[in-house]
């Protein structure tokens, strides 16, 4: 042992020892990651946005985000024009719209100023940084004590969500952006509906999951709306129905039936006949399964 410690060092060993340094710090770093991917564990809500900032930063070359425009005047429902500074010190002003495309949301006092940006972008690396711009618009507003504020924060957060979705053609960034900056700000949101509400922000989550095929943020997309029970009746069969058929596509048959006959304000021939065919099918899975158990028990 002391003839090793005392044996010189060679250019051999020294690549032996960075390379298990190395891999030491690769599985610190990324082993927690990894692991949570092979069991299904989600990632938390600052993973999920280390994960954004760094893929926008590699998509535009450095990560500095911030915008040309006064965070101080920032609201929702402002029909007041916005006066801007773009980054070759010219001065212009946007106006507002009546609404924000087809996401149902208030128009902000910034709105304005990403749409009219996002419309003349003409590469990829402009529409990136111009998310990347408005994101960090986002976590300074919901880092304010000022409701209004917040409130304007959450609705940058849908806006870059869908430009993500619609102008980068990036389904994985918006399905990001809902799981970093809108699922943790339901609960926010439905105590503060006047201005944003709740069923808005889950239905754009929903589209973001569904481009992206995320089943799994499908599902739990349509469980945070029937637990939270803010939708009318209607609404909520609406989406019981529609989580029993992301089940059924998955062969969870007594999940999907059980959704089903929760439904109390659809009542067609069609939702009748489906409950009819799952019960027929579970009861033959069933059967079969039994079958087979008894015929292995025989000697």
């Amino acid at each position: 042992m002391i003839s090793q410690l005392n044996a010189p060092v060679t250019k051999k060993r020294v690549a032996a020892a960075i390379a298990v340094i190395a891999i030491a710090a690769l599985l610190g770093w990324g082993g927690w990651t990894l692991y949570g991917r092979l069991t299904g564990r989600p990632q938390t809500t600052s993973q999920v946005r280390r994960a954004i900032w760094k893929y926008l930063a590699k998509q535009c070359g450095d990560r500095h985000f911030t915008p040309a425009i006064d965070l101080a005047k920032a609201s929702v429902g402002d029909s007041t024009p916005l006066t801007v500074t773009n980054k070759a010190g010219k001065v212009k002003t946007v106006t507002k719209a009546s609404k924000v495309g087809n996401l149902m949301l208030p128009e902000t006092t910034l709105s304005a100023y990403f749409r009219t940006n996002q419309q003349a972008a003409s590469s990829y690396e402009r529409m990136y940084r111009l998310i990347g711009e408005q994101l960090h618009v986002t976590e300074n507003l919901l880092d304010e004590p000022d409701t209004t504020k917040r409130l304007t924060g959450i609705v940058m957060a849908c806006e870059a969500g869908d430009y993500a979705r619609t102008n980068a053609v990036n389904v994985w960034l918006a399905a990001r952006i809902s799981e970093a900056y809108l699922w943790p700000n339901i609960p926010f949101v439905e105590t503060n509906q006047a201005v944003v509400t709740a069923d808005a922000v889950l239905n754009i989550c929903d589209m973001s999951f569904k481009d992206a095929g995320e089943t799994n943020n499908i599902i739990r997309n349509y469980e945070l709306i029937l637990a939270r029970n803010q939708r009318t009746p209607a609404q909520l069969d609406a989406a019981r129905f529609r989580l029993a058929q992301v089940y059924i596509d998955l062969e969870e048959k007594e999940k999907a039936l059980k959704l089903l006959k929760e439904i109390k304000n659809i009542k067609t021939a069609k939702l009748a006949l489906e409950i009819s065919m799952l019960e027929r099918e579970i009861a033959d899975r069933k059967q079969f399964a039994e079958k087979k158990q008894s015929a292995a028990k025989k000697p």
